[in-house]
């Protein structure tokens, strides 16, 4: 039977007249994953661990948040309305008022008879509602160990306010729903949301296929002919064909308890890591390149880097002599970066800063100018003499060719950048990391320094390059790079 949800007039579902007065005593699974899980690995496709209080479990370093819930909290909300929140507001937890305002007065509900014809269509009324629940997130494993061990909600945010500074805690109030495991009724309110709202379950669950438009159950079931099915559904395995001919969604059916002897091979929770790209990194995603494009490009990222580093070997050792005369070693500084495919590796460059000027990274955050997880500061007091003459010229970028003639890194492509910055773009981080990257490219020449628009510019040339790659494309950035380089002065790159 398929459980449905009260909502707006426009949708229409499926409910025999004797499943309107219905409870069930146990949660009931989908796939062979409870509520729970199906929770857990809706936010996995979102790059987010949910931790629930006194729960232990072990924290993936690959999450890109903590999702801090109390027992028995399901929530639902959308991560995407406050991406640009936890961007610029950098806290080490963000505490989220989840609103729910329920002021849709009735809902419509299909009625069909045993054989599945339409009886009637019956409007339910309700009283209007407002609610509102607390959450919390973090990308710190420290603050989700915290949270994770507390014996009570309020020991769990004692002990958040002890660790983290008051300025660190971000309040925000966004919509968003809670539903309670322990009742059957907000369960079913809970799946016939997450039907409604996840629209690729197999981001993050195996074992499961997409037989029609929207329409998803086990891959080893039995298919059923002679029944209309209108998506969103997710049908539970059953050992019978349904009692219906016509499913209309948005819905689900439960799995059925008994199996006539019959195991079928259930759904599993996928780590975080083996997350399917989202729908929105799909619309995203890279075109192939033609093979010959490739070797071209590559051809010519060895014959490039290799012509200078022997040509211009005499300016390596002038500039190493000035860094040393000026701060001493080390001449390179060498920063770990995420290459194609989210290969690590150390990129170079010749050190334009002083020696200590890390430690100095959180007093001069005040002076930042550039949005996002980056920092640029006009005048930068750490910068050294010949360091200012270095990044005025990019000389400074020389020893990255080192990285092109190893294969790590590619003439032209996005900027290289760490995990701790890819994760405050996950949508288009795979896109960016399926070519190599630049040590030129549209960003580094695009860009235009103005407050709040350095991040999204970074984010918007990438993946403007990523998608429009090509010979002519690569020349013309490298032509610029080079004109730029030498007459100081700027000009377009179509």
């Amino acid at each position: 039977m398929i459980q449905t949800l009260q909502s707006p007039p426009a949708a229409m579902h499926i409910r025999s007249s004797t499943e309107v007065d219905q409870r069930a005593d146990e949660s009931p699974t989908i796939w062979g994953l409870s509520p729970r899980e199906l929770h857990d690995a809706f936010w996995a496709a979102r790059g987010v661990q949910a931790i629930t209080r006194s729960e232990p479990v072990h924290l993936q370093r690959a999450a890109d948040l903590y999702l801090l819930i109390e027992p028995d909290q399901l929530c639902v909300f959308d991560l995407a309305s406050i991406a640009d929140r936890l961007t610029w507001r950098r806290a080490a937890v963000t505490r989220l008022r989840l609103t729910e305002s329920d002021t849709q007065r009735y809902s419509e509900q299909v009625l069909l008879d045993e054989q599945g014809f339409v009886q009637r269509i019956q409007r339910c009324y309700r009283p209007a509602s407002h609610r509102s629940y607390r959450v919390a997130l973090t990308s710190n494993r420290r603050l989700a160990k915290l949270w994770m061990a507390a014996t009570s909600a309020r020991t769990g945010w004692d002990r958040l306010r002890r660790a983290v500074a008051w300025s660190r805690v971000d309040h925000w109030r966004c919509p968003g729903t809670t539903f309670d495991e322990r009742d059957s009724q907000q369960v079913q309110r809970f799946l016939d949301q997450l039907v409604k709202t996840w629209k690729f379950p197999a981001q993050s669950i195996d074992g499961i296929e997409e037989v029609e438009a929207g329409v998803w159950r086990l891959a080893d079931q039995v298919p059923f002919n002679h029944a209309i099915r209108l998506g969103p559904l997710w049908l539970g395995f059953s050992s019978a064909p349904p009692d219906r001919r016509c499913l209309i969604g948005p819905g689900w059916t439960a799995d059925d308890a008994e199996l006539g002897g019959f195991t079928p091979r259930l759904a599993t929770l996928r780590d975080i890591t083996h997350v399917e790209p989202s729908e929105t990194a799909r619309q995203h995603t890279a075109p192939r390149r033609p093979l010959a494009y490739r070797l071209i490009k590559r051809a010519t990222d060895v014959g490039f880097s290799a012509g200078i580093l022997l040509g211009l070997s005499p300016l390596f050792a002038l500039i190493g002599l000035l860094i040393w005369l000026e701060g001493g070693r080390p001449i390179l500084f060498c920063h770990r970066r995420q290459g194609r495919l989210g290969r690590v590796f150390n990129c170079w460059k010749f050190r334009t800063m002083h020696v200590d000027a890390h430690k100095d990274r959180r007093q001069m955050d005040a002076y930042n100018l550039a949005d996002g997880p980056q920092v640029y500061i006009k005048d930068d007091p750490r910068v050294t003499r010949i360091g200012r003459v270095l990044r005025r010229t990019n000389l400074d970028e020389l020893p990255q060719f080192f990285n092109v003639l190893r294969g790590e890194m590619s003439i032209v492509g996005p900027r290289p950048s760490p995990d701790d910055e890819n994760q405050f773009c996950p949508a288009w981080r795979d896109v960016r990391l399926s070519v190599r990257p630049g040590i030129t490219g549209l960003w580094q020449l695009k860009r235009r320094r103005e407050p709040g628009q350095d991040f999204q510019e970074w984010i918007k040339y990438d993946i403007q390059y990523v998608q429009r790659a090509g010979l002519k494309l690569d020349i013309s950035i490298m032509l610029r790079t080079i004109w730029v380089m030498v007459t100081g002065r700027d000009r377009k790159c179509d």
